[in-house]
């Protein structure tokens, strides 16, 4: 067995840990899983983007990214154009969204550290 494939249960189990911290803090922050990598995907992006872009981001149809984007905008977070369905963060929803990535930063630095994922990650894309 190759080093990179001895190295991929460690980098595995750090996707994980990943995703679970994710999930955890968002729980935290009343937020669905979905609704929070919105958010962050929103952050990510600064500007509007449309429906279609929403959905190739978070893997979803575009009828899921739009329940999403709604779900969002009743709580303030975003705001839709009706006509074109472009989405935008909201001042609020802009707080938020850096809220949970300050957040989820904190956790997955506690969480990774006993993992050494950056050895792993090296070791895999060697």
């Amino acid at each position: 067995m190759d080093t990179a494939t001895q190295a991929l249960p460690g980098f595995l189990e750090s996707v994980r840990v990943a995703d679970r911290a994710l999930l955890d803090v968002a729980r935290t922050r009343h937020l669905r899983p979905m609704e929070a990598y919105l958010l962050l995907i929103m952050l990510d992006e600064g500007d509007a983007v449309s429906t279609a872009h929403i959905a190739a981001r978070v893997a979803a149809s575009s009828s899921q990214a739009k329940q999403l984007a709604l779900a969002l905008q009743v709580r303030g977070l975003v705001q839709r154009r009706d006509r074109t369905g472009l989405t935008t963060l909201t001042p609020e929803g802009r707080r938020e969204a850096a809220a949970l990535a300050t957040d989820v930063v904190q956790v997955l630095q506690q969480r990774l550290q006993p993992l050494d994922a950056p050895s792993a990650w090296r070791t895999i894309t060697a």
